[in-house]
């Protein structure tokens, strides 16, 4: 291991809050900012090369730099501050051998195998918010008992949450994109895109997600999947990559939203030969996949899914209530973005799902933008099926970017506050809102507790993706990813393992 004494931070007052960590004492080359105007919008690169005697750390650093987005847009005329200054107290900064990254804590000398206690917290544990104490060991929550009366050891650090609300971090199970990165767009650099998202993610309290396809051409899917499995890797310090969701083509073009239509399927002819047809043999890293089950052999393909361990979610459909519930016994177990890209209410359709006997069974993703869906529509969903109710962002890459036009794929989008529509047309394409601001909007619109609308972005999606002794509850043994936030729900601080990596200024 070395060490590094002093820290210089670069801190961007930009649409993205993010900071990043470069050391101050070894030469750093070439480091400038670089500001051109384009049209309207500011556009501005940071280009850094640095060099150092010590060859790993300079790949390090540099791999760091590299993980957030390499260029911002800000609106024209805005104040443009980049403030440059030198930590005055020492900090450290750990290369860790075979690791290409490094990481900065208020707390330097603190080791990953060290007995950790958050004391003075609102505990969110499996569901309920508990006046507990969170502990933590090699990245994962233990039980203090164990220690106190097996081991006889007591914590090495104790910090003070000050009263904060201590929530596990924010899962997002259906995510197209964000901070100008479009996960449907070129597969070339899949890598750097989801490394980009991944850290930009933090700051909205997300500490795992599962990146999202809309429908393409067979031949982009299949580049897409393999170009995901051969960038498998854990990204250091930043949300965790839970797999695939595959929205579409297999979705009913009535139905489709901002799909193209020249890309979605008929259905399955040649039942599960037809998916392979699509997507490939391979799909050990698919983890959702979107269908609309009135599709001719939908059954069929729905019932391999599930053995296969795939979670199939239903959506962008006209199915009856009757195909409904033949589908979620075939083994389907969610509904996609409730209310939007469904079958009016003349026949129940998918929503019946919620209040038929099967409802125990099935989650239900739901964008709480109070653009996708009225207010009123989440109260109805959340009062009839609380526990299935599942906040999801359906971002698309314009949200962090400003009011204005933006490129989708082969399509123009037009953004305006937290709506975003196919321009030229009424017609939305995604949403643009975070998720912690779907969780605050959930409080808001419903009225309910603050852990009721925590657990909707927490727990459920775990307990839907079968991880909740993983993730998405602190219970003891499972990952340590949890946020801070103050009482009106706004993320303070994010962490990753037991290690703080974003926190708000």
């Amino acid at each position: 291991m070395k060490t590094l004494k002093y820290v210089l931070r670069i801190w961007r007052t930009l649409t993205v809050p993010d900071w990043i960590i470069t050391p101050f004492d070894i030469e750093i080359e070439n480091a400038n900012i670089e500001f051109s105007v384009q049209d309207e919008p500011v556009e501005i690169n940071s280009n850094v090369n640095i060099t150092t005697k010590y060859p790993k750390l300079s790949a390090a650093v540099q791999s760091f730099l590299l993980a957030f987005p390499s260029s911002y847009l800000v609106e024209a005329g805005a104040d443009i501050q980049i403030e440059e200054r030198i930590i005055d107290r020492k900090g450290e900064m750990n290369l860790i051998e075979n690791e290409t990254m490094f990481w900065y804590s208020e707390c330097p000398e603190l080791q990953r195998t060290d007995l950790v206690c958050y004391k003075n917290c609102r505990l969110l544990r499996n569901g309920n918010l508990l006046n507990d104490d969170l502990w933590i060991q090699n990245g994962l929550v233990v039980d203090p008992q164990k220690h106190f009366y097996n081991d006889k050891t007591e914590a090495k650090y104790v910090f003070d949450c000050e009263n904060l609300i201590l929530a596990p971090g924010f899962i997002d199970i259906q995510i197209n994109g964000g901070y100008g990165i479009n996960l449907s767009g070129n597969c070339e650099d899949m890598a750097l895109q989801l490394n980009r998202l991944a850290k930009a993610l933090l700051a909205n309290g997300v500490t795992a997600f599962c990146p999202t396809l809309v429908s393409c051409a067979p031949s982009f899917y299949q580049k897409v999947i393999e170009a995901y499995r051969m960038n498998v890797f854990e990204i250091n310090d930043a949300a965790a990559i839970l797999g695939l969701h595959l929205e579409g083509p297999f979705i009913n073009k009535e139905k489709r939203g901002a799909h193209l239509s020249e890309y979605l399927m008929d259905g399955f002819p040649e039942g599960i030969k037809s998916f392979e047809n699509v997507f490939g043999t391979d799909l050990r890293n698919v983890r959702i996949v979107t269908i609309a089950p009135e599709l001719p052999n939908s059954m069929e393909v729905i019932k391999w899914l599930t053995n296969l361990g795939i979670k199939v979610s239903l959506g962008h459909s006209e199915a009856s209530l009757a195909c409904s519930l033949e589908a979620i016994r075939a083994g389907a177990t969610g509904i996609t973005h409730l209310f939007n890209a469904m079958k009016a209410v003349t026949d129940p359709g998918l929503l019946g799902v919620l209040a038929s006997n099967e409802k125990n069974r099935v989650f239900y993703g739901f964008i709480a933008d109070g653009v996708h869906s009225d207010p009123v529509a989440l109260r109805i969903a959340h009062q009839v099926h609380p526990t299935g109710l599942m906040l999801i962002t359906d971002a698309v890459s314009a949200m962090g970017l400003p009011d204005g036009e933006h490129q989708l794929g082969d399509s123009k989008l037009t953004v305006k506050g937290h709506r975003a529509v196919i321009t030229g047309t009424q017609t939305l394409a995604g949403s643009v809102i975070s998720l912690d601001s779907c969780v605050r909007r959930m409080k808001q619109f419903t009225c309910c507790e603050a852990h009721t609308a925590l657990n909707c972005a927490t727990l459920h999606p775990s307990q839907f993706l079968g991880i909740s002794d993983q993730m998405g509850s602190l219970v003891y043994n499972s990952i340590a990813d949890f946020i801070l936030l103050d009482d009106d729900l706004k993320i303070k601080a994010t962490y990753i393992k037991g290690k703080k990596v974003w926190q708000s200024v």
